[in-house]
């Protein structure tokens, strides 16, 4: 079979004509016949469900005045943490949503529920409730979520006073965010605000117009973003759970509240159920594929403790793009997928048949994944090909990074020129791929083979370069990076590298085929904002002298790490 997308620049063009049109005349429809639908309300009928757990250790640092927010650390000393001068957006982003404020709940008394309220009033006191990042459509749907979801929190005890301020405050929001979500493109924020404002809905009494306004938009949101194998059109693993975050607790109230729950959520949740243990590696995480981060895998765990279907994942999610190998204790993931379309591929990489495996809860060959996350700096080097688990010819990436402005005002830093086909065939726990991202530069094809042993112990692989005519010298480098828990030393052959486990396991890499093996240095992100120092195993090869590449992992039996200690 054969994926094929135009990615082309002047595609990009084609879609900023279309998206600016789109959003004439969603600002004419705002302006001349929609009227906001939403009312100051009267009361909450209940608090909605959401997926975070509360964290009494973040409660008590909140109440000394300190905020750990996007990875910094900021004491504010007794005074108002809107009036501190932040560290970062990131920072600042994080304290407006007050996705935090769920914490206070972990001591739910008098005492954490008047805290709450002071916070609350001084948000609304400060010069900077009213700034640019405080105002993002994408921040204030988080802060109408979390003010909805700690209702019991800030209503208990309340003054009358307080209670009419919380509601003309929740009604401001959902006005607000009712004319910024009628003015949005597809995107996932856009599914995030409809999902917040169809909850805000239900749970809000008088607002069952504004409910059924926004669910229209879910599920409009729902058939343009979710594929048929369940899988996101951002081909980002982690868009599953920042989606599914919104619409389980929206699915439950619906519930709750007697509504009948549309097919197109109930359909697209069950879909992207199975997708979530497709993507997982043993440690219960998620392969570092297309800017997802590190996801906690408690956090997932969650999110499918409300999979009634218990649907079996696919092998072959042709749809997004990526192939499932399972043997024994070892799984691996493969990217088999063309960009993304443009609206969607902000944080997607130029990863075009890269893959990452496990044995066991122990990750071997990953991803440097979304480096971004702890260096905004690293974006585009996060995003490259040689970041990723795959060959890259002559130090250029299969894709490219949008940079000009003001194509990247309207579209971010889409991802485009990328392969427009990628050919797969698979049969059993067997993968033969081709992409031709490196066509038009240098009128080379990559394709690669991967083969996992009926017991697990073995990762066979095959790269190959071919060419439309004649090859030309060209440099090219296949790279496998090691994740930072292993240890790995080079033979004196330069075929092969011996690779120890944390477990005391010895794996062997080694080369058939092709050119020898050299062990350099890269980084990996482990954590919500951690990155670590690891190693990586490259093939420096040349397309004219070394045109296929034959190599393999297995595991090495009888060896231990005690023993033979490559460091």
């Amino acid at each position: 079979m054969a994926k094929s997308r135009d990615t082309s620049l002047s595609s990009l063009l084609r879609l900023v004509v279309k998206r600016m049109g789109a959003r004439l005349v969603a600002g004419l429809s705002v302006i001349l016949w929609r009227r906001s639908v939403v009312t100051v309300p009267s009361r909450i009928h209940f608090a909605p469900e959401t997926m975070q757990e509360a964290d009494a250790a973040i409660a008590a640092d909140i109440y000394s005045g300190v905020f750990a927010l996007a990875g910094q650390v900021v004491d504010v000393s007794g005074g108002s943490p809107f009036s501190h001068t932040p560290p970062s957006e990131a920072w600042a982003r994080a304290l407006h949503s007050f996705d935090w404020l769920v914490h206070l709940e972990a001591s739910a008394s008098e005492l954490s529920s008047s805290n709450a309220r002071a916070l609350f009033e001084e948000w609304l006191a400060s010069r900077s409730a009213t700034g640019a990042i405080a105002q993002e459509p994408s921040v204030a749907a988080h802060r109408l979520m979390a003010f909805l979801v700690q209702s019991p929190l800030l209503l208990n005890g309340a003054e009358p006073g307080f209670r009419q301020l919380y509601m003309r405050t929740l009604s401001a929001h959902m006005r607000r965010l009712e004319r910024a979500v009628a003015l949005m493109p597809h995107s996932p924020q856009r599914l995030t605000i409809a999902a917040i404002l169809a909850m805000s809905g239900i749970v809000v009494a008088d607002q069952l117009r504004l409910m059924k306004r926004m669910l229209a938009i879910v599920g409009e949101e729902l058939s343009v973003q979710i594929l048929p194998d369940g899988g996101h059109v951002s081909r980002n693993p982690e868009a599953l759970v920042k989606a599914l975050d919104h619409l389980v607790p929206l699915r439950e109230a619906l519930a709750r509240r007697q509504v009948p729950i549309p097919a197109s959520i109930d359909e697209a949740v069950d879909r992207m159920h199975p997708m979530l243990r497709f993507f997982r590696l043993g440690d219960g995480t998620f392969a570092p594929f297309n800017g997802a981060g590190h996801v906690d895998g408690e956090r997932i765990d969650a999110l499918l403790s409300y999979d009634d279907v218990a649907g079996t994942p696919t092998s072959n999610a042709r749809y997004s793009g990526y192939q499932r190998m399972e043997a024994g204790e070892t799984a691996l993931l493969m990217d088999t997928g063309t960009v993304p379309p443009p609206g969607f591929s902000a944080e997607a990489c130029a990863g075009a048949l890269s893959f990452a495996f496990a044995h066991g809860t122990q990750r071997i060959v990953v991803s440097c994944g979304a480096l971004q996350r702890a260096r905004p700096a690293w974006l585009g080097a996060a995003r490259a090909t040689a970041a990723q688990s795959t060959l890259a010819i002559a130090d250029t990436s299969s894709a490219k990074v949008l940079t000009t402005w003001p194509l990247t005002r309207l579209l971010g830093p889409a991802l485009y020129d990328g392969p427009r086909v990628v050919s797969v065939e698979r049969e059993g726990a067997f993968v033969s791929a081709s992409h031709d991202g490196y066509r038009s530069a240098f009128g080379i094809t990559h394709h690669r083979e991967i083969q996992l042993s009926p017991d697990g112990l073995a990762v066979d692989g095959m790269d190959k370069i071919v060419g439309e005519g004649r090859l030309d010298r060209k440099p090219y480098a296949i790279r496998f990076h090691l994740h930072p828990a292993l240890k790995v030393r080079l033979d004196r052959s330069r075929r092969q590298a011996v690779i120890a486990l944390p477990d005391g396991a010895i794996w062997v890499f080694a080369v058939d085929e092709g050119p020898p093996v050299a062990v350099e240095e890269s980084v990996v992100l482990v954590g919500p904002r951690a990155v670590r120092r690891t190693m990586q195993l490259v093939l420096n090869g040349d397309a004219l002298t070394d045109e296929v590449a034959r190599w393999h992992f297995a595991r090495h039996e009888g060896a231990l790490a005690a023993r033979n200690d490559p460091s």
